[in-house]
């Protein structure tokens, strides 16, 4: 069955009581990406990390993804790149000290992310990528971690179209999968399932769950989808990992989404 997660940082900027309450509230997995301490994955170091391990041992919970930045970065920005490259570099590192395989990343910033702004062509921008993300793969390959491309509407993959089409044109390796945030699609006009789920189906290995306007899970946005359809999607085509609770304001609305998720994961047993 598939874990309940949450973006700790979100939940308090402590490590250590984020784990706690996020626990208390049903969750078995943390996303790590900032709120450490006052430190981010980018700046830990390995003190920190045992530090983390710790607290999660104590809890009984594990990382089910770093919720790293690598990729949020220009692509025609070359000593910022090179940061990034860097930067995913410690993130398989610290994949490792965490025992996940699943690297969150990102396909360089959307020149055109401007509100109402029609996303740009994919195409034209399909050679940069593949230059720009190839450095990874055989890294990742190695070291038997994912980049796990997440669809975001301020990246240049913004839907699981584009996502399906970078990871077509980079060879379709099996170090590059997909981190599915169903809301982010639908910010971006994509119908997400079946439309966009036929495009990514067999390589999600991590989901985003976020709430309606209600502030509830379901319905999924302004659909009439509800999140246990796109979970028995996903499981019945082997999904095995997290699905993970993110941007749901307030660290209280954080942990009730924490709670209707563990329901409605139990709900489906």
């Amino acid at each position: 069955m598939m874990d309940v997660c949450f973006f700790a940082d979100e939940v308090s900027k402590d490590f250590a009581e984020a784990v706690k309450l996020g626990v208390e509230a049903g969750a078995n997995a943390v996303e790590v990406r900032g709120g450490i301490w006052g430190k981010t994955v980018t700046t830990i170091d390995d003190d920190d990390v045992k530090r983390m391990q710790d607290v999660l041992a104590k809890h009984g919970a594990r990382v089910a993804s770093i919720g790293s930045p690598f990729g949020k970065c220009h692509h025609d920005q070359q000593a910022e790149y090179e940061q990034h490259l860097r930067y995913f570099d410690r993130m398989v590192e610290l994949a490792h000290a965490f025992d996940t395989r699943v690297i969150r990343g990102f396909a360089f910033w959307n020149p055109a992310r401007a509100k109402d702004v029609p996303r740009p062509n994919i195409a034209e921008y399909l050679d940069t990528i593949v230059k720009k993300l190839s450095p990874v793969i055989p890294i990742a390959e190695r070291e038997g971690v994912t980049l796990s491309l997440e669809n975001e509407g301020a990246t240049l993959i913004g839907t699981c179209q584009e996502a399906r089409t970078v990871i077509d044109a980079l060879g379709n390796s099996s170090a590059l999968t997909v981190c599915w945030d169903v809301m982010n699609g639908l910010g971006c006009g994509e119908t997400p399932y079946p439309d966009g789920y036929a495009q990514i189906k067999g390589l999600v290995t991590h989901l985003h769950v976020k709430p309606n306007k209600h502030q509830t899970l379901n319905p999924v946005g302004s659909t009439h989808l509800t999140y246990e359809d796109l979970f028995r999607a996903v499981l019945a085509d082997g999904f095995q990992g997290a699905a993970s609770i993110e941007h749901w304001g307030t660290p209280e609305l954080m942990l009730k989404g924490v709670r209707e998720l563990r329901a409605a994961i139990d709900g489906m047993s």
